[in-house]
């Protein structure tokens, strides 16, 4: 009997023990329906026990510390990253949107009659999004208000150009795009509320693009390209020996000659073409009489032949265009279509043949001696003016031997042929028994040179293309004087030896 008392009180005891753990278990279920379990993370933050609104007074605690820095360029320098203004939380009205709802919504969702899995190893982790709202109209009108953003403060940006021609460097340069600190203030609050919706703590206005930049940067490749050619142009240095005569082509003529339009190079070709047009005018020989002192001492003023310097001024002209646009640096001469002996205006030189066609006499010199002289037969004077033997400088075009020359009457064999002006030229005449004196003039030539064989194999030795052939007509004689006197000394002689004669 007292046993079956004993097992009574224990189930009694037993009954009243479980009663009291699930009552005690109700209660703390029934806490947690307004605490977060324990191991409970919302956005990574311990909640453990803690009730919601603590929750959502610790989570929105940060935005109410919230500032943002915004950095640009200093409007009075331009230099980047200084400080442009600062935003903060509570000239804004800044808060998060969703804190409360998204918390109640987690302790809503945990199971608290399970709380003890919370003492266990069981971890309940909930994240969201803290978005944040604020008064954007609060934000523009004090991003506005800012020294920075303010008109008077805006400084333009301006493009890159290319600088006025430098005397001092000879050269033109890119001058840099002007760094402006102008930006559109409305874009720029954009800018700043996006970061502040994404809480951010730096906003760079520059590195955004907000400003308003130049067009054209000093990089550009029409500046650089239009720069680098124009200053290889001007680089250019060319010294001519121009028929003896330095002639230099620098930079204080070429920049008379090159400009930039709209960026653009440009060479005056036509001012290279009459510079060259000026030198030859002045320098070439060729078309131009000359002074000659004869064999005899006189001097004669000669029209210019075939003979000279002259100046091919249209294959220089394109010449010196060439070098200009390579920026070359050279000696030379310039490209000509004749070229005389000798430089200078006397480029007659030591070397030629001088016919004087008064007296039918040729004279050659070699380097300033004579080495030849011999009588000859010039052009008819009495037929056909084309049969006149022209006076004049003139140079060798070639020479050949065995030609056969031909006329409208005549076909005529030579050995040796050495034609100075068109069809007019030396050659041996075999034909001819005598040569000199008055022949010429009732039974001359077509116009041509008749020498003697062996002179003409002679003189071709010596000749050679462009070989100096000097030609003239003595308007007074000078040789004149010299017979009458030779005449008169002759008769006084035969008299005197008569008057021998009669005294003996």
């Amino acid at each position: 009997m007292r046993h079956k008392r004993k097992i009574i009180v224990f189930s009694v005891i037993v009954s009243f023990a479980a009663a009291a753990l699930a009552v005690a278990y109700a209660k703390v279920a029934a806490y947690y329906q307004i605490h977060f379990l324990p191991n409970t993370y919302i956005n990574g933050m311990d909640c453990s026990d803690m009730e919601a609104e603590t929750v959502i007074a610790l989570l929105d605690a940060p935005i109410e510390d919230y500032v943002l820095e915004v950095i640009g360029r200093d409007y009075r320098t331009g230099d980047s990253e200084a400080i442009l203004g600062r935003v903060v939380s509570n000239d804004i009205q800044l808060k998060y949107a969703d804190t409360r709802e998204m918390v109640y919504s987690f302790l809503e969702q945990q199971e608290a009659s399970k709380w003890i899995q919370g003492y266990g190893h069981k971890v309940y982790s909930y994240s969201f999004g803290q978005e944040v709202t604020f008064d954007e109209t609060l934000l523009t009108n004090m991003v506005k208000s800012w020294d920075a953003f303010q008109k008077k403060n805006m400084l333009k940006a301006e493009d890159a150009y290319i600088s006025e021609y430098s005397e001092v460097n000879n050269s033109y340069e890119v001058i840099p795009e002007t760094i402006g600190t102008e930006f559109d203030a409305d874009q720029v609050a954009q800018c700043i509320a996006d970061a502040v919706k994404n809480q951010e703590a730096l906003m760079n206005v520059e590195a955004a693009g907000c400003y308003k930049e130049a067009s054209v940067g000093h990089d550009d490749k029409v500046l650089t390209d239009a720069v680098e050619t124009v200053n290889t142009w001007l680089a250019a240095d060319i010294t001519y020996d121009w028929n003896g005569i330095e002639v230099i082509v620098d930079s204080e003529i070429l920049r008379e000659w090159i400009s930039l339009e709209n960026n653009i190079p440009i060479l005056n070709e036509e001012a290279v073409a009459e510079f060259v047009k000026r030198q030859a005018a002045a320098y070439d020989t060729y078309g131009k009489k000359r002074n000659f002192i004869t064999a005899l001492g006189v001097e004669l003023t000669l029209p210019s032949g075939y003979y000279g310097w002259k100046t091919d001024t249209e294959a220089e002209i394109e010449e010196l265009i060439q070098l200009i646009g390579q920026g070359a640096v050279v000696q030379r001469e310039p490209v000509y279509s004749s070229m005389a002996q000798k430089k200078g205006s006397n480029d007659i030189g030591s070397s030629y043949v001088e016919a004087d066609l008064t007296h039918q006499h040729l004279y050659l010199y070699h380097k300033g001696t004579l080495v030849l002289e011999t009588d000859f037969v010039s052009g008819d004077m009495s037929s056909k003016p084309g049969n006149v033997t022209p006076e004049g400088v003139f140079g060798v075009a070639y020479k050949t031997v065995n030609a056969v020359l031909r006329g409208e009457d005549y076909i005529t064999p030579v050995s040796y042929w050495m034609p100075y002006f068109g069809n007019y030229g030396m050659h041996d005449a075999t034909w001819r028994s005598e040569f000199g004196g008055d022949i010429y003039i009732a039974n001359g030539s077509h116009g041509c040179i008749n020498l003697p064989l062996d002179k003409a194999a002679q003189i071709y030795q010596y000749v050679y293309a462009g070989f100096p052939v000097i030609c003239y007509y003595y308007q007074v004689d000078p040789l004149a004087g010299q017979e009458t006197e030779s005449q008169e000394n002759e008769e006084n002689y035969n008299e005197d030896d008569s008057e021998d004669e009669a005294d003996e």
